[in-house]
């Protein structure tokens, strides 16, 4: 499917959300685009849930196919309570494409840290592979400064996914106010039409090469810039920044992808 009949099969929306995943990842305000509970058609979008039993409240993630049988995701969506020592089980996981598809492993990225956000990666390895969907190609290089591309996910109060756009920023740029955001492989962005939500954790950033889809990092968080804490687009945009992991071929996080997809 091109981009254009992607952008075409989207309808306006906005979402108001409270805080989520770790330390210093919050929420904010999410404009985007409704696609049913499934993921987006022919996009490599999908929806990922937990739950460990009667007494996990589980959680809603996002993650993107990246091969047939694999799902790239953040690593806190893959821990009871999102607590690093506490994984879930590959049996409580299930990715959602047109039917729910089960998890056979679970592959976590060394050196996460949960204060900082870096290494917040993950892969899931289906058990079945998924032909309906076209997964997206892992980006060469990082995007450039001040580029523009959308991040995308399952956050917001419906089963709808959404999308958001949003420009490629320098961590100099998010640091002038009192935070010291994290240094690491990360990626920074500022909104310009929306944001991240809860359940957004593990979504991609995607870039576009004509209409092929670019995986350029995993979402792991925001924050607000001058008060460190729950950002809101509505009332503070211009304090708002996303905070992500870079999965391009020029980042650490690429070895960890490429030892165990073959062939990515």
């Amino acid at each position: 499917m091109t981009r254009q009949r992607w952008m075409r099969s989207l309808s306006v929306a906005t979402a108001a959300f409270v805080v989520w995943a770790v330390t210093g990842q919050a929420s904010a305000l999410m404009a985007g685009a409704s696609t049913g509970e499934g993921g987006w058609p022919g996009g490599p979008v999908l929806r990922v849930e937990a739950d460990h039993g009667f007494l996990d409240r589980g959680l809603t993630c996002t993650g993107t196919l990246i091969a047939p049988t694999w799902v790239v995701t953040a690593q806190h969506c893959t821990n009871v309570g999102r607590a690093p020592g506490h994984p879930y089980r590959p049996r409580d996981l299930t990715v959602r494409v047109d039917q729910p598809v089960a998890v056979d492993e679970v592959y976590r990225m060394g050196g996460y840290d949960a204060g900082s956000l870096v290494n917040d990666v993950a892969l899931l390895r289906l058990s079945t592979p998924v032909t309906s969907v076209t997964p997206a190609r892992i980006a060469e290089t990082p995007l450039r400064s001040a580029s523009g591309a959308q991040v995308y996910g399952f956050g917001g109060p419906s089963a709808a996914m959404h999308a958001a756009d949003v420009r490629v920023t320098s961590r100099a740029v998010v640091n002038e106010g009192p935070c010291l955001f994290p240094t690491g492989s990360l990626t920074f962005v500022t909104s310009v039409h929306g944001g991240s939500s809860q359940g957004d954790s593990g979504g991609p950033l995607l870039a576009w090469q004509g209409d092929v889809p670019l995986l350029q990092t995993v979402t792991a968080g925001a924050a607000d810039r001058e008060t460190c804490g729950l950002p809101s687009l509505q009332a503070r945009p211009e304090s708002w920044v996303g905070i992500s992991n870079r999965v391009d071929r020029a980042s650490t996080a690429w070895a960890f992808l490429s030892a165990h997809v073959p062939g990515l």
